[in-house]
């Protein structure tokens, strides 16, 4: 029991600190800390005189990211790359950058609202939506899985985050083939997506198909704790929501269209493509 409770102790400290680490993190990504210990580790008051900024400070920033592993403390006293620091500079993959500075920046205030929204269902701060589409690594190979033979979808739906990529992934539409594809709607609220998905209805032929690619919620959030936490940053937010396989399947339904399954993005923790298709008649 004791055990547990240490345990218990120990995760609460960690989560307690977190927000001091998110911010410590964004300062330094706004200062281009990372970016300049990138190819090789630099004194703290290198990085002062370079970054503009008070030295002593910034030794104290630096040494709370060396003490949570985010960069790196050689023995000679200089501060380095870690791998989560390499995935914090402007030019690394992925939007972490962006969605660091997202979350300290201008979401801090709406978590604030978190309690709000619970009771009423509305964020305290409406925003819009849309944003936020990062599909995993894999995604694409999925989609074009499931698309099998067509060289391109016909149609494209979905936030303007998700049709920027889908278009990237297939080059170009290819209008008159009976396939659409789609992506982001959940950055986005009930009749928004729905919206998108009678959009796709309406543009496909008899016995056309729909393909989403998008994040599902498991019925045991224990499975993907990660998109649980997701969900509740969209509610804050005010961006949408995640939808568990039933929502999708009575979303598409709704818009009547025929749901046909799910395919999971291998390796992803919840993403998965959604098929759907238009009746013969």
């Amino acid at each position: 029991m004791a055990g547990r409770e240490r345990g218990a102790a120990g995760w609460l400290e960690r989560t307690l600190a977190a927000p001091a680490l998110v911010q410590a993190m964004a300062v330094a990504a706004r200062l281009g800390i990372f970016d300049l210990v990138r190819d090789q580790p630099k004194s703290a008051l290198l990085l002062a005189s370079t970054a503009g900024v008070h030295p002593e400070a910034l030794t104290r920033l630096l040494r709370a990211l060396a003490a949570e592993g985010v960069l790196d403390f050689g023995e000679d006293g200089r501060y380095g790359a870690t791998p989560v620091a390499g995935l914090l500079c402007r030019q690394a993959p992925g939007d972490y950058l962006e969605r660091l500075l997202a979350l300290a920046n201008r979401e801090w205030e709406a978590w604030g609202g978190l309690l709000e929204a619970v009771e009423t269902g509305r964020p305290s701060v409406p925003r819009a939506g849309g944003e936020g589409f990062a599909p995993p690594p894999g995604a694409a190979e999925a989609l074009r899985r499931a698309a099998g033979d067509v060289p391109a979808p016909g149609c494209i739906i979905g936030s303007p985050a998700a049709r920027a990529w889908l278009e990237r992934t297939w080059r170009a539409a290819s209008p008159g083939v009976p396939l659409a594809a789609g992506g982001g709607l959940s950055c986005l609220a009930d009749a928004e997506a729905a919206a998108e998905v009678a959009a796709a209805h309406a543009a496909l032929p008899p016995g056309g198909r729909l393909l989403l690619l998008e994040p599902v919620v498991p019925a045991d959030p224990r499975a993907a704790p990660g998109l649980a936490l997701r969900d509740l940053e969209l509610l804050a937010l005010g961006r949408g929501r995640l939808r568990g396989l039933e929502e999708w399947r009575k979303l598409l339904e709704r818009t009547g269209l025929r749901f046909d399954g799910a395919a999971p993005v291998k390796g992803t923790g919840g993403w998965m493509v959604l098929a759907a298709s238009r009746g013969l008649v």
